[in-house]
């Protein structure tokens, strides 16, 4: 129940602002790079470095008669495995077209994909009915 308690916070928040973001406006926008960069190790697999990459992707867009910029391509942002990232640098080359979606309140905020985190919404809550039945039982028993 604790573990469940300890993801659903952090879930709940995430999955509001996925909702607040996917109701942001959108925008075409144009790939101007993409790369899939390997940045210094922050996890360690036994005594050698992990293996963790990042797609670095910059593109632009127009949205309240301005050109803006942007880099993220979802948030949060994540580290893959090199056949991952080279899978999502291939969905955005230099020069492709995108969907940008923008907060219309500050243009910095901007992302091409809208991560849905009710999977762990849902994950965190099955967990806490799971520890409050598995700790009910446990008393149940204690009793009996």
């Amino acid at each position: 129940m604790i573990i469940g308690a300890g993801i659903f916070f952090p879930a709940r928040g995430a999955h509001k602002r996925d909702q607040i973001r996917q109701s942001w406006p959108k925008a075409k926008g144009t790939i101007t790079a993409s790369e899939v960069v390997q940045p210094k190790a922050l996890i360690k697999e036994g005594s050698k470095d992990a293996d963790q990459f990042d797609v670095s992707v910059q593109y632009e867009f127009r949205a309240g008669g301005q050109l803006h910029f942007g880099s993220a391509v979802s948030s949060p942002r994540y580290f893959y495995g090199k056949p991952e990232a080279d899978r999502i640098a291939s969905r955005y080359p230099a020069g492709a077209t995108v969907t940008v979606y923008y907060n219309p309140e500050d243009y910095r905020e901007c992302y091409l994909e809208i991560r849905n985190t009710a999977k762990y919404y849902r994950t965190s809550v099955a967990l806490m009915i799971a520890g409050g039945l598995v700790g009910l039982s446990g008393i149940l028993l204690s009793l009996g």
